[in-house]
């Protein structure tokens, strides 16, 4: 489970303790759903119900996938967002997800696993659609 959350990039990068002032606004439905998801104590609980992650699969497992949101929800940690999606994208990642929602009735602290899953899926698309339209500068 570690090495899955170094994989996904799942801190936010700050380079130095200084008084940087106020922060941005964070709209209060953005700071429910980010108070719910680090509420994770990473215990692996919804990581041992899911049938896919297993010895045999590559599956990150859902509490990776809710940890990004959280982090890719964090005004400061949107900036690396698509360094955390990246790895989602590869086997192993978010389109391995089999949707049994054991995770989600599983989970001690009632965490948004299934609605992290379905987020980030639908950021993981998103991702897909920039990168296959998005041009690499050319040298002239």
């Amino acid at each position: 489970m570690f090495d899955n959350l170094k994989k996904v990039h799942a801190w936010i990068d700050a380079d130095g303790a200084y008084d940087r002032g106020p922060g941005p606004r964070v709209s209060q439905a953005k700071q429910e759903t980010m108070y719910a998801l680090s509420k994770c104590m990473t215990c692996g609980c919804c990581v041992e119900a899911c049938p896919q992650s297993n010895n045999h699969s590559k599956f990150v497992g859902p509490q990776i996938i809710a940890q990004v949101r959280l982090f890719n929800t964090h005004p400061t940690g949107h900036t690396q967002k698509s360094i955390r999606l990246h790895p989602l994208m590869e086997e192993g990642g978010i389109a391995d997800c089999g949707n049994a929602q054991n995770c989600q009735r599983i989970c001690p602290k009632n965490l948004p696993l299934t609605d992290s899953i379905a987020a980030i899926g639908r950021d993981v698309t998103i991702q897909a659609i920039e990168d296959l339209f998005s041009f690499p500068d050319r040298e002239t």
